[in-house]
């Protein structure tokens, strides 16, 4: 009996065929699932304290920028190292306790907030206040010629409204340094407050931003003077848990948001947003996490492998430590948890030969990536992230240990003998060993049987029951298809 792999959905019934029920550092491919990468470090210092916030940013010359912010400073990688890039008028910035910081591109500007400082700028070395008047602000985006702030503390010099959650800004068209609001410049102001909460995110969607609340959505469009943008409620009820928790993976013409919201993973089009999670991994996901820290949640988007991973945090712990990821071509899951700081999407510069001595004495102190990844290739984007000992390592490395639970296989009423599983590898993993499971009825508990080794690329084993569960460790790279299960009805030859 042959299972092709359903994916990774503890929430689907158990005898769904091929269903995961479990697994770990496994990720869906357009073909199959295959063993997660391992993490790399890439920049060899780590940074002086916890990582609040990360991005790459492109100038106009297709040339980028590596950022990072603490709590006190912000930072621009070099080489192998960080240079420190805080403003030189103002001192250390004092981000909030739940605070992080936010980038944005603007033509060759490179923007950078946090509720608790005037917006940021800089081209070359150090940031620098954008404007005297600049409001304050959580969220920055750009979209067009518009510089977007929101949930924004404005300053007395241009609006009267202090801090509000649930306020907007845009800059003058084509100058992120203007906030005076007039009808000739465009610089203008707004509140959404047909829902409750505040703005906890702001996406450039094609031509429009969609700004997020907790339990709603508003699109905004550009409809120019006096209004400017004029912000629809989109209708239902979701809406997004924070800024970070939100990815474009569509284009400027077609785009598409995928996205953490309160209680449920979303797709969005530009019509209504559907979910992508029900009967896979919603209620699992939901039913662990730490809600009083749900805002720490951060999507990382893998453009090479249509890959989402939505890191959060569980139980007790504050910092996000768990992961499932999407395949936003297949709609199927997987799961690769890791405990990270903040995820960024990482640009290499690329190793040349010319390198190599500069920036690794021996050999064996490369990297540990394979000879095609995009270690070697300059303006490959590979996601990496933050972990908890403030160093960068891109997710591109040899996968270790993985496994993969099945759901269960059987029948209520007939009795099987199970004498051998065979996977079918795309890519054979370095070792393999199965432990199969058995129960007469699906509301009993589990009884582990035997432990085997794979041989000549399967797993022989002799069990009768009703319902039986196999669980798959494998080392390596790891790539498959399917399940084919040698199953009889009991007593038969």
């Amino acid at each position: 009996m042959k299972q092709n792999l359903f994916g990774y959905a503890p929430d689907a019934d158990p005898t769904t065929p091929g269903v995961m029920t479990n697994c770990a550092a496994i990720i869906p491919t357009l073909r199959g699932f295959k063993a997660a990468p391992s993490a790399v470090t890439q920049v060899t210092s780590a940074l002086a304290a916890a990582c609040k916030g990360a991005a790459v940013c492109r100038k106009l010359d297709d040339s980028s920028r590596l950022f990072a912010g603490s709590a006190t400073k912000l930072y621009e990688n070099s080489g192998s190292s960080w240079t420190d890039r805080t403003r030189a008028s103002g001192g250390d910035y004092a981000l909030p306790t739940d605070g992080r910081w936010r980038f944005a591109q603007y033509g060759d500007v490179s923007l950078a907030v946090n509720k608790a400082d005037i917006l940021q700028a800089t081209t070359t070395g150090a940031f620098a206040n954008a404007a005297a008047n600049a409001p304050k602000a959580s969220i920055v985006e750009v979209v067009g010629q518009f510089v977007f702030l929101l949930d924004v503390n404005d300053q007395a010099a241009i609006g009267p409204y202090g801090d509000n959650q649930h306020r907007w800004w845009c800059s003058k068209k084509g100058d992120y340094t203007v906030w005076t609001p007039t009808i000739a410049s465009e610089c203008t102001t707004g509140v959404l407050t047909s829902t409750p909460g505040k703005i906890r995110a702001g996406k450039r969607f094609g031509d429009h931003l969609v700004a997020y609340k907790h339990r709603s959505m508003y699109l905004g469009v550009y409809v120019g003077a006096p209004a400017v943008w004029d912000f629809r409620l989109v209708p239902g009820e979701a809406g997004a848990v924070c800024h970070e928790a939100v990815v474009n993976v569509g284009t400027t013409s077609n785009p598409r948001h995928v996205f953490m919201g309160f209680d449920d993973f979303y797709s969005f089009d530009g019509s209504r947003p559907v979910s992508i999670a029900e009967n896979w991994v919603k209620q699992t996901v939901f039913n662990e996490l730490n809600k009083q820290y749900a805002e720490s949640s951060m999507a990382l988007r893998d453009p090479i492998n249509n890959l989402v991973y939505f890191f959060y945090p569980v139980g007790g712990s504050t910092t996000p430590d768990k992961c499932v990821v999407y395949n936003e071509r297949t709609g199927k899951w997987g799961r690769d948890d890791r405990t990270v700081e903040a995820v960024v999407e990482y640009i290499s510069a690329g190793v040349t030969y010319d390198d190599l001595g500069t920036l690794y004495s021996t050999y064996a102190d490369l990297p540990n990536v394979s000879y095609d990844g995009s270690f070697w290739t300059s303006g490959f984007p590979t996601p990496a992230v933050f972990n908890t000992s403030h160093y960068l390592q891109t997710l591109n490395g040899t996968p270790g240990s993985s496994s993969i639970t099945t759901g269960d296989i059987g029948d209520d009423d007939v009795e099987t003998l199970v004498r051998r599983v065979k996977p079918r590898y795309l890519t054979a993993p370095s070792t393999a060993s199965m432990v199969n499971y058995y129960r007469q009825n699906l509301g009993d508990s589990l009884t582990t049987d035997a432990t085997t080794s794979q041989a000549s690329s399967r797993f022989d084993v002799l069990r009768e029951a009703r319902w039986h569960r196999f669980r798959f460790d494998f080392t390596g790279s790891m790539e498959m298809t399917l399940l084919d299960y040698d199953l009889v009805p009991s007593g038969t030859e």
